[in-house]
């Protein structure tokens, strides 16, 4: 593999459709490429049996069973993985991916193209999984700066007795800001690293097609494999995979992640009016796809929710991280008398954590604040975690460090700076630039990573307002060129024991974890110069369990609850929705 960097059921019905683009030849057999995206480390799925019993659902092992069995019949079968693989939950964190990659190299993947999450361990995280996976990982848009070189192969081709399928990787140029936008620079802050289409979208689309046109006479189909998806962001800022698909000739099919969708298949037209089949399989391994090249040169895919066929060696090793991890982890240590909530408590389907207040946000910026003030007796004003680092929610009853360190998978160290009321204020309003908008693909209000949950602190959106927030090319915050969205932001104040207007020239001192503070994570680049009063307090899920262990008789509810110290501060992790501490103007009516 190229290396630049420099280290300084049942099965649905099959859905046919017209060939994506004429065949140079047919293939004397089909070709079969099995393919999932979004997996995030959820190797412990489980579902319920016809009596109530909790039973495997889908997991590595299962999609390696169905590869074997397919194999058993079929000579040309694939296995691809379109980005985010590994991390996003404990079992991919608490080793930074590594024996998942091993588990990977078992099911028999055999090509994939990184997603954001795959760069959460950082540059050399990346390496090692380069460097340990039996697969190669491509991309044609990953960069070197200045040099401008390929990172990775742009492609990989794949010969089926004379028939021939190229496969481009494609990442999104959101990763830079989705992951830690450190990693991507060196000492001296400047980035050398980048993604093309992070500046311009025409970057984007102009390297696919380069990497189409050199491999186009050599190959019968061209496949994107990419990590872009169909989102609100990547639709506003022209990075989705459907513009991709709309403004470059040649390509096939897109294999596609990111965005979490679920898309059995869609036809998209490339520029020169060509269909294309489009295919996402959602996340979290809830389904896995198929795609098929039959003999005809005819594309179809389907997304699969569950198989009885199981590879028992790959299922031998998700057993082993499992079971190690839940003994690890798995000691009591609070009760949750309410659920605690990432999605919306009305429909459990939709996730809202993302641009909206509940109970379990407003506990988990609350834990940083009191740690930091009761516990190490420091100062803290004001304490914030975006809805992205939120993963999981908590079902009323025990809970226990598996539970907490899936809310918090990333393993995120908490610091604390002193930073001026205006920089807060920024980065509350570069959280809300799409509060007001609704995800009809998600059915859900339209999401942002970096929508900041604040403990100490209570703000209105008012939503009638554009967003006037300016990035620069790599997404990190340069200005607010318009009226505010985020108004009447109060500050809890310790002493008064009462909410403050905050004070944009004043310093205060916040909390949170480093990959918004100290990181330019969720391209939160105003804080970068900040003065540090003390970085690595704990790790991030430490903080929230020592939070729930200090409620009082071990059970979590608002009488018991440590913050109740600080009278008159504002709290309610009884109610799904929190404390209403961030309340929105202009969207009455509109659904949560």
């Amino acid at each position: 593999m190229k290396w630049n960097i420099k280290f300084i059921t049942i099965l649905p019905l099959l859905i046919s459709v017209a060939s994506c683009s004429p065949a140079k030849a047919d293939a004397k057999e089909d070709i079969t490429i099995v393919y999932t995206n979004d997996i995030h480390g959820y190797i412990d799925n489980v579902t319920k049996d016809g009596a109530g019993e909790e039973v495997d659902a889908l997991r590595f092992s299962k999609v390696a069973g169905y590869v074997d069995e397919l194999k058993k019949t079929k000579k040309n079968v694939l296995l691809f993985d379109a980005g985010d693989q590994v991390q996003g939950s404990v079992y991919g964190a608490l080793d930074k991916g590594k024996e998942m990659i091993s588990i990977m190299n078992k099911a028999g993947y055999q090509l994939a193209t990184p997603g954001n999450h795959d760069f959460d361990f950082g540059m050399d995280g990346f390496k090692y999984f380069t460097e340990h996976a039996d697969f190669p990982y491509v991309s044609c848009n990953f960069l070197t700066l200045p040099e401008r070189e390929n990172v990775l192969d742009s492609y990989k081709i794949f010969d089926f007795s004379g028939t021939k399928i190229g496969v481009i990787g494609i990442s999104t140029p959101e990763t830079i800001t989705a992951s830690t936008p450190t990693y991507f620079q060196n000492d001296k802050g400047e980035f050398i690293y980048t993604f093309l289409g992070a500046d311009d979208p025409n970057s984007l689309y102009t390297s696919v097609q380069n990497t189409i046109d050199k491999i186009k006479d050599q190959v019968d189909y061209v496949i994107a494999l990419g990590h872009l998806g169909v989102d609100i962001h990547a639709k506003a800022t022209g990075v989705s995979s459907e513009q991709v698909i709309a403004n470059t000739t040649g390509l096939s099919a897109f294999i596609d992640g990111h965005s979490h969708t679920v898309v059995e298949q869609s036809m998209v037209k490339t520029k020169d009016n060509k269909d294309c089949l489009l295919t996402q399989t959602g996340c979290y391994l809830s389904a896995f796809g198929e795609l098929t090249i039959s003999k005809d040169g005819t594309f179809s895919s389907r997304l699969i929710k569950d198989t009885e066929y199981v590879d028992q060696e790959v299922k031998q090793m998700e057993t082993a991280l499992i079971t190690r991890i839940k003994n690890e982890m798995g000691e009591t240590i609070a009760t949750a008398d309410n659920e605690l909530y990432v999605n919306n408590p009305d429909k459990p389907t939709q996730r809202i954590i993302r641009a909206r207040e509940t109970n379990l946000a407003d506990l988990c910026s609350d834990c940083m604040y009191w740690y930091i003030n009761d516990e190490k007796q420091l100062d803290c004003d004001i304490a914030m975690v975006n809805g992205g680092g939120i993963r999981a929610g908590i079902k009323s009853g025990e809970v226990t460090y598996l539970d907490v360190q899936s809310v918090h998978p990333f393993g995120n160290q908490v610091c604390l700076i002193k930073t001026k009321g205006i920089n807060i204020k920024n980065a509350i309003e570069m959280g809300v630039d799409v509060i007001g908008q609704w995800d009809d693909d998600w059915d859900c209000p339209a999401e942002n990573g970096g929508f900041l949950h604040i403990a100490g602190m209570k703000y209105e959106v008012d939503a009638n307002i554009p967003s006037s927030v300016k990035k620069d090319s790599e997404g990190m915050f340069l200005s607010v060129d318009g009226p505010y969205r985020v108004k009447n932001l109060q500050v809890y104040n310790k002493t008064t024991k009462a909410y403050e207007d905050l004070d944009e020239e004043k310093e205060y001192a916040v909390g949170g974890i480093n990959y918004l503070l100290r990181n330019s994570g969720n391209g939160l680049s105003m804080f970068k110069d900040s003065p540090v009063i003390l970085d690595y307090i704990d790790a991030d899920y430490v903080v929230l369990a020592n939070y729930m262990k200090a409620f009082k008789d071990g059970h979590i509810n608002n009488e018991n609850a440590p913050i109740k110290a600080h009278e008159n501060y504002e709290y309610d992790y009884e109610n799904p929705l929190g404390s209403k501490r961030i309340t929105f103007l202009g969207i009455e009516g509109q659904p949560i």
